[in-house]
């Protein structure tokens, strides 16, 4: 029974450290994109990537390895985010990415007037 008691006090640390890291995570990767907010905007101005259609930049051939490099760290924190908003929600991050879309794309027509 002392046993039972000790494993699930270690369990609901381990949880709670997770939770915590994960927290840390969503908050690194929203000053990550904050960050390159500007550069993104420039990317998609000059037509180097667009916005696709399951929330994630799609760059265009030929992209030279410096904005490939932003575009490919912008995609990675864009999952970060709908995979926690997927979990709060009970939702696919498939499905959470295909509702950012929408917005995205809208932003993207906006940036470039």
């Amino acid at each position: 029974m002392m046993m039972r008691t000790v494993m699930g006090a270690v369990m609901a640390v381990l949880v709670g450290v997770a939770c915590v890291a994960q927290a840390d995570d969503i908050e690194a990767a929203k000053a990550r994109r904050k960050e390159r907010n500007a550069q993104i905007t420039q990317i998609l101005k000059a037509g180097d990537a667009s916005e696709g259609a399951d929330g994630y930049l799609v760059a265009k051939a030929g992209l030279d390895a410096t904005k490939t490099g932003v575009v490919n760290a912008e995609n990675a924190d864009r999952k970060i985010g709908y995979t926690a908003i997927a979990k709060a929600n009970g939702k696919t991050v498939e499905a959470v990415g295909k509702q950012a879309a929408a917005i995205n794309q809208a932003r993207a027509r906006a940036a470039q007037k």
